[in-house]
């Protein structure tokens, strides 16, 4: 009975896991480059699209890298400032003490210390005396040294305020080179989408590209699961036994973004064809958010779909998120529920869309029971 059993594989070292993943992740790229080429030997006009979706990307990437390090480089600045502003202040506290311990000291006349040490006939007083001229020279010698050390504290922050500012005008300038430059791939990526819809209303093949798209998804998934065949998709996932399954989470996912349901899973679709997914219409650049934890197995263009990520989950569950703008992750980086991976953008309609998609397997599964509550607009 015991030899009847199945065999119970050893578990992998973390080296042999992070080789296994490695190969996976090649596998991956292998299959991204595979369906990549396929879609520009088969529509040209589609290739160019994707490749002004991916340059308007880039740019946006670059544009908002810009933005980020000029807005540290303002608050810097800022800082800088309000140093300069304490420095300042302090110094002159400094110079109104110093100043008043010299009026003091001009007050009592010159050679006083030895007028006293004449004058006074009680040696305890004397003393006394003595050690306060003491303490009074020690103060002012202390008032002057700080005094100088915050002087040079100043001119410090007024170099590198000034160092700030020429860098702040730097970063000003590649601002407006990568503001034109979006604006370019902009332009390129309306005029490569208009070339395709005029070409679908020229030779009313709506329904030919749709059936087209429809394949190529399902060409890629078959890759994906293909290259994912013998590695444990909950080992790629990274959190075997430590969350609950996928399959555990129906009707407790959280919605991938905010925005209004314009198309229902199992919606009809020109030519008789029906939507495996759902769609929303969402804010320009609006934020999309991971479903559950998972890893990113795909993160490119496809063909009606635009810029696609697709998360693996477990268990063959898979998640798709589709009509980015950007994509924020990796192949082969680990999410969390509700992290932010992608931003949404328009899709053929014009209009700021996500499609999202659940699977399991090769078989597309309804998204709206496996969501909690309802989108938020």
């Amino acid at each position: 009975m015991l030899a009847a059993l199945p065999a119970v594989a050893a578990p992998r070292s973390t080296a042999e896991t992070e080789a296994a993943l490695k190969a996976v992740q090649a596998r991956i790229r292998s299959a991204t480059e595979a369906v990549q080429d396929d879609v520009a030997k088969r529509d040209s006009v589609a290739a160019q699209l994707r490749d002004a979706d991916r340059a308007l990307a880039a740019a946006r990437r670059r544009f908002d890298d810009v933005r980020a390090r000029r807005a540290a480089s303002e608050q810097r600045r800022a800082e800088l400032a309000m140093s300069r502003t304490r420095a300042q202040r302090g110094l002159e506290a400094e110079r109104g003490a110093l100043a008043a311990q010299l009026r003091s000291a001009y007050m009592s006349g010159p050679q006083e210390q030895l007028r006293v040490l004449l004058n006074s006939g009680e040696p305890a007083t004397v003393g006394r005396m003595l050690v306060y001229y003491e303490y009074l020279g020690r103060a002012r010698t202390a008032r002057l040294g700080e005094i100088r050390e915050q002087v040079t504290r100043l001119e410090e922050l007024d170099e590198a305020l000034a160092a700030e500012t020429a860098r702040l005008a730097d970063f000003e300038e590649e601002r407006h080179r990568e503001a034109a430059a979006l604006d370019t791939a902009r332009a390129a990526r309306a005029l490569a989408l208009s070339g395709l819809q005029a070409r679908i209303a020229t030779h009313g093949t709506e329904l030919k590209e749709l059936r087209a798209n429809a394949a190529a998804l399902e060409d890629l998934l078959a890759r994906l699961r293909a290259a994912l065949e013998d590695f444990d998709s909950e080992e790629l996932q990274g959190t075997p036994g430590r969350h609950r399954s996928f399959g555990e989470l129906r009707g407790r996912l959280p919605w991938p973004a905010h925005g209004r349901l314009l198309a229902r899973y199992g919606d009809a679709r020109p030519g008789g064809l029906k939507w495996t997914g759902m769609l929303l219409g969402t804010r320009p650049a609006g934020e999309v958010r991971a479903a559950y934890y998972g890893r990113v197995i795909y993160a490119d263009w496809l063909p009606g779909l635009g810029l696609l990520a697709i998360l693996d989950h477990g268990g063959g569950y898979l998640s798709l998120y589709a009509h980015n703008d950007r994509i924020f992750k990796e192949i082969g980086d680990r999410v969390r529920p509700g992290e932010v991976i992608a931003a949404s953008s328009a899709a053929a309609s014009g209009r700021p869309e996500l499609y999202f998609e659940i699977r399991q397997g090769a078989r597309p599964l309804d998204p709206r029971p496996w969501l909690r509550g309802m989108p938020k607009p």
